[in-house]
């Protein structure tokens, strides 16, 4: 972990320390930030060395307000910011006028990348003693052997109480008295864990498994447990919580199978985040140079949730180790498979694509791993596939939200699959200058944030639009209330009241356009000033009314009135008893409307999405739908 006190050894930087020499040295540096003269700190500087310009005694009892860890003065430090430092327990580092802070900026970052390599070494190792089993090994041994391995890592001692069949503890180490209650009170279910000191000594205590009494796991050490020594901790808990059930249950392959799937999980949830290079280095455990390429296609494919472990295992095997498989964590009736692209991968054969899945079209560009998903799709009516298109690893989130509409096309279809399609993209048809203007002007609150950050917001962007905030969460691996802070921050910066329809469709539209170019780039031709065009103007231009006018009329092949039905309700902000009201129809109707313009249009409506939102733009492009202005444009 960089703390400040570590920062401030590091010779090049040149950096004193002035005051707060004692528990402010200790806090971890996460980043780092320039406060300018007069300005207010804010939350974005929590765990931040933050240089300051001209600040007071205010300025750091704010800065120790929001959590900063600590402050950097050049030159000459005034009394009153020592003192008021002095009081808020945070160090002041003295750098000279000259200390190139982008340097200091560097070197955060790369020890952080350090760290996140170590941590991903760590749970290399970790899960290379779950794969271990030497001949005659029983349990006891097993368990052993990882506690051992745990008792290394941390630099302590450590004993897992209750998960050994003779109910001695595990470790070789005796757990102090100090710590007997608190054990008592885990293997009972009152607390999932706990920390204490005995003395000199630091405990962590984590209840393991999920069947009470639980076995608890003890760890000691001198040092304080950092963030790392938590987390490793906490995973080897989790192993040893999987390893006592699969001794319980006497299916060691299959849970360790399933520590794997895990794994595959946290790889595909980085790559929603748009963490690619630690997602590349994670993935590096699956075997195979899994990601060690630019691109990818993600496949969405469904089937009765009953058979989806037994068609992840067939999947996984019939793809050789070319393609990521996951069992989606919001939808049980789902598999997730990225499938990596190189420059040498060429499309499949039509004529066996063909021979796969008659009707299917065999020049639509299907890979190898999509050719050999469609054999599972063959001969098995309750089940669909969709694909998207080839796109950087960056943009996964993307690609999954393609892959999930052509699976809804793919329901609609006879042959039960089908790709993200060209006609599909309204992106490919509008004026890029004008509408890569339009979409930088919307999307640049957003270009404002943090690095981090902005992946972060984007990931989370593209699934809140595309599913419910917990099933996005699920996928993400966060909370659906972190989805939600996120989507109202995002609102409240560009200045879109997401709870409209229309204003989710022009969000949609900016961020497919910006995906379409890189994120968050200049468009074609350098900055344009976006301010003066509204979407209605972007998407009026002959290629997108052209491309409204021909979706829209496949309403027309119904004698029913679609078109109307669709266009009041999306007014009504897709409610369809206002609908109904305002219609004078039955509800029922208007939900039989709904669905009818379902089919025709190839799109799923009543469920939100990309599909809706891509109408909405179409009666906007006729001049049929008004559309709300990013307040931030």
């Amino acid at each position: 972990m960089l703390t400040v006190g570590r920062l401030a050894q590091v010779r090049e930087l040149g950096p004193a320390v002035v005051a707060g020499a004692g528990g402010g040295l200790g806090r971890e540096v996460r980043g780092v930030a320039v406060l300018a003269a007069g300005g207010r700190p804010g939350s974005e500087l929590a765990g931040k060395l933050v240089r300051v310009e001209g600040g007071d005694g205010g300025t750091v009892r704010r800065l120790a307000g929001v959590g900063a860890a600590g402050l950097a003065v050049a030159g000459g430090v005034p009394e009153e910011v020592m003192e008021a430092a002095e009081r808020a327990g945070l160090a002041v580092l003295g750098v000279a006028a000259e200390t190139d802070w982008f340097r200091v900026a560097q070197v955060v970052a790369d020890h952080r990348v350090r760290m996140a390599q170590e941590r991903v070494e760590r749970l290399e190792k970790l899960l290379a003693q779950a794969r271990e089993r030497d001949a005659g090994e029983d349990r006891g041994d097993r368990i052993e052997r990882i506690t051992s391995w745990l008792a290394g890592a941390v630099g302590g001692s450590v004993a897992l109480c209750g998960g050994r069949p003779e109910g001695s503890p595990a470790g070789g180490w005796t757990v102090p008295p100090a710590a007997e209650r608190a054990v008592r009170d885990l293997a009972a279910g009152r607390l999932r864990a706990a920390a204490l000191d005995d003395g000199e000594l630091r405990l962590q205590l984590v209840a393991v498994g999920r069947r009470s009494p639980y076995p608890v796991l003890v760890v000691g050490r001198r040092e304080p447990f950092d963030r790392d020594a938590k987390a490793v901790v906490t995973h080897t808990a989790d192993l040893l919580a999987l390893l006592l059930q699969v001794a319980e249950a006497e299916q060691g392959r299959d849970r360790l199978a399933e520590v794997a799937s895990s794994l595959r999980l946290a790889v595909f949830q980085l790559l929603m985040g748009g963490e690619v290079t630690l997602a590349q280095r994670s993935a590096e455990g699956l075997g195979n140079r899994l990601l060690d390429t630019d691109s990818a296609r993600v496949y969405v494919l469904e089937g009765p949730a009953a058979e989806r472990d037994r068609l992840a295992a067939a999947c996984a095997e019939a793809t050789e180790g070319r393609a990521l498989v996951v069992r989606c964590p919001a939808y049980d009736q789902h598999l997730i498979v990225v499938a990596p692209l190189s420059g040498t991968d060429s499309p499949a054969g039509g004529t066996a694509v063909e021979r796969t899945v008659p009707g299917l079209d065999p020049d639509a560009g299907w890979d190898e791993v999509g050719a050999v998903l469609l054999r599972f799709v063959a001969d098995h009516p309750e089940r669909f596939l969709g694909g998207s298109g080839a796109l950087p690893l960056s943009q996964t989130a993307g690609s999954y939200g393609d892959a999930t509409r052509a699976l809804a096309i793919a329901r609609l279809t006879p042959v039960r699959a089908a790709l993200y399609a060209a006609e599909s993209r309204l992106v490919g048809v509008l004026d890029p200058l004008a509408a890569g203007g339009w979409a930088a002007a919307v999307l640049r609150p957003l270009r404002e944030l943090p690095y981090s950050g902005r992946d972060q917001m984007l990931g989370t962007l593209q699934l809140g639009l595309e599913f419910p905030a917990t099933s996005a969460g699920r996928i993400l691996g966060v909370s659906r209330n972190t989805v939600r802070a996120r989507l109202d921050r995002a609102a409240g910066l560009i200045g879109l009241d997401l709870s409209e329809v229309g204003a989710r469709a022009v969000l949609h539209l900016a961020l497919r356009l910006d995906a379409a170019r890189g994120p968050l780039a200049e468009p074609p031709g350098g900055p344009v000033d976006g301010t003066a065009v509204d979407a209605a103007e972007v998407l009026s231009g002959p290629g997108g009314s052209g491309w409204a006018r021909t979706l829209l009329a496949r309403l027309d092949e119904d004698g029913r009135d679609l078109r109307t039905t669709l266009l009041t309700w999306l007014e009504e902000n897709t409610g369809v008893e206002r609908t109904a009201r305002r219609l004078g129809l039955h509800p029922q109707t208007v939900r039989e409307h709904l669905r009818g313009a379902e089919l025709l249009l190839c799109r799923q409506l009543l469920s939100g999405g990309g599909g809706l939102y891509e109408v909405a733009l179409a009666f906007a492009a006729v001049g049929a739908l008004h559309l709300p202005r990013p307040e931030a444009a």
